[in-house]
């Protein structure tokens, strides 16, 4: 939700204003009124502001010397002016303040509303562009880069405040967060150069129903630590699915039985029946009292490489990538780890199926449906399932014929296609990700850089 600041020094139009414009339809939101351009720009330097209305003519400083000085405080701010007065030197001013658009009074309803939606539309792409270029530096720019880049949004201090969320929605005032930036369905992060408000974030987990979770370290972070600070916050935003339910995460501390846990997989590693018994047993178990989301991440990775597992474990195909995939998949750890158990047979150890003959006819098909449906849920089991086959084959069968593992080859076909709609489109990094399959997209930033070498906003065709 974009937010309005309204400035008029006539009460009777700040509540005109207020009460005419359908506001949230328009997606926005008024985060406060002021009546003279000082009170205006002091709200404007407190408040995350992303438009804002005011007359030319108030006491003090007026409305043309209010947009300059917002400009100089943030040139992304949208600037529109209200006037009584048809004068042309004011016209010609504000053009050149590069205000949106001049507004007469009366107030023409209709006019302001179409103003405001240019105010929406342009506001937007410069969330996405500012949102692009600040998670490109914070993957891979030095620190003096990061820190000027947080200084031209409006954030100047020596560190800066982190946190994430997911599942929950509209949070940013209530945290008093001064920046925002969408990573993907219902996950965003949170910036500020202020400590955020912990008190709203227990009343919004309190509250929330369904799946979520809110990531907030207590301390600010440096500029060279920023890349380590954001992971950690998205991971902390995960921990719901350790818990069970909704969850705000300042720190992740391993449970006091995680060492056990960790000892007692290694022990019944070779042995299908021991490994199986266990997860049963964790399973029913109480997991946050055992794991936080990093070392279950880790726990579950150990298990689909265990002997005992057996499958396409040697090549890593049954490997999780990442937090996101680990909520979309499974409720909660509890529901992953029983899934994890169904696939073990305790009978024996399995065996490695042969190589697949007529692999050819199989192979075609899937690759298709793989180069039809790469912005979709990709997972090895689920192709399986789509195509009435067993996994296991799907893997020897992806490998036999390209080379690769069937991650690396779907992580592969997507990033080819992130490359077309790079050098095509002029869709932000958020969108290409959403449009390839990569559910987050700071997450993407870091496997493009990883798999081309330098991040999607240093490519160039």
């Amino acid at each position: 939700m974009l937010k309005v600041l309204l400035a008029d020094d006539e009460a009777k139009v700040l509540r005109h204003l207020q009460t005419a414009i359908p506001w949230l339809q328009l997606g926005l939101e008024i985060a406060g009124t002021a009546q003279t351009g000082a009170e205006a720009l002091s709200l404007a330097r407190r408040l995350p502001v992303d438009v804002v209305i005011t007359d030319i003519r108030m006491p003090g400083m007026d409305g043309l010397a209010l947009c300059q000085k917002l400009r100089e405080q943030n040139p992304r701010t949208q600037l529109i002016i209200l006037s009584g007065y048809q004068d042309f030197a004011y016209a010609k001013k504000a053009i050149e303040l590069q205000v949106l658009g001049y507004c007469l009074k009366p107030i023409d309803t209709g006019d302001l509303i179409g103003l405001l939606r240019a105010a929406v539309r342009s506001a937007l792409q410069s969330k996405a562009s500012d949102g692009d270029a600040l998670l490109d530096l914070i993957e891979d720019g030095a620190p003096h880069e990061i820190r000027a880049a947080f200084r031209e949004l409006g954030l100047c201090s020596a560190g800066v405040h982190v946190a994430a969320s997911v599942g929950v929605h509209n949070i940013e005032k209530p945290l008093a967060a001064q920046l925002s930036y969408k990573l993907g369905k219902h996950k965003y992060l949170y910036f500020s150069s202020r400590p955020f408000d912990r008190a709203a974030a227990e009343r919004i987990i309190a509250y929330a129903e369904g799946r979520g979770g809110i990531g907030m370290p207590p301390e600010p972070c440096g500029f060279e630590r920023l890349n380590g600070a954001v992971e950690n916050a998205l991971a902390m935003a995960f921990q719901f699915f350790v818990s069970g339910r909704p969850t705000l995460c300042g720190s992740l501390v391993a449970g006091p039985l995680a060492d056990e846990a960790f000892a007692r997989l290694e022990s019944a590693s070779q042995h299908p029946g021991q490994l199986k018994a266990l997860l049963e047993e964790l399973a029913h178990a109480d997991c946050s009292l055992i794991f936080n989301i990093q070392s279950a991440f880790v726990f579950c990775n150990r298990v689909a490489a265990c002997p005992a597992f057996g499958g396409a474990a040697e090549h890593g195909e049954r490997m999780l990538y990442g937090f996101e995939q680990l909520a979309a998949d499974h409720e909660n750890l509890s529901c992953l780890l029983q899934s994890l158990a169904a696939e073990i047979s305790p009978a024996a150890l399995p065996r490695p199926e042969p190589a697949p003959s007529g692999a050819s006819g199989s192979f075609l098909p899937i690759l298709r449906y793989l180069e039809e449906n790469y912005e979709k849920d990709l997972s090895l089991k689920k192709i399986a399932e789509h195509f009435h086959l067993n996994a296991s084959y799907v893997s020897q069968l992806i490998r036999g014929e390209t080379g690769l593992t069937y991650t690396q080859y779907v992580t592969e076909l997507r990033i080819n296609k992130a490359k077309e709609l790079l050098k095509t489109t002029s869709l932000s990094l958020a969108e290409i990700s959403e449009a390839v399959g990569f559910n987050d997209y700071f997450y993407f930033i870091k496997k493009f850089k990883k798999e081309v070498g330098v991040t999607p906003g240093k490519y160039l065709p």
